[in-house]
């Protein structure tokens, strides 16, 4: 495998948090869109059997129903190299009914730094 992957704006690169990253190629300011990758919503019954593999950790949170069932949805594309940080310099937003998870920059990020996301609140939810 290549050491790096870049498309347009980010690029995967080897991190010092969890063997690979998500890098800005070039700066964003606040609030600029990085990315909008496509989804795979999966049923509640999907997301259980997908719990027990490695897959589990690269899924995004959807909802919920009544009986506490976690509807998740794999993200396709760059979002899926975003490594945990609970002081992230990026925020995702998953749109169920087009499919998508936006990533946006949460402050100013430098070409070159990790894209980072925090995404506890799911881990909160899904453990």
């Amino acid at each position: 495998m290549s050491p790096k992957i870049r498309t347009s704006s980010v690029e995967v690169k080897v991190s010092p948090l969890h063997g690979r990253g998500l890098y800005a190629a070039e700066p964003f300011r606040k609030g600029a869109v990085i990315g909008i990758y496509p989804l795979l919503i999966l049923s509640h019954a999907d997301t259980k059997r997908l719990k027990k593999t490695r897959l589990y950790h690269y899924v995004f949170y959807v909802d919920e129903n009544e009986a506490g069932e976690i509807r998740s949805a794999v993200a396709f594309g760059m979002i899926s190299m975003c490594n945990h940080s609970t002081a992230p310099n990026a925020a995702f937003a998953v749109n169920a009914e087009h499919a998508v998870v936006k990533l946006k920059a949460a402050r100013s990020i430098k070409a070159g730094e990790e894209i980072l996301i925090d995404y506890e609140d799911f881990a909160d939810v899904a453990v």
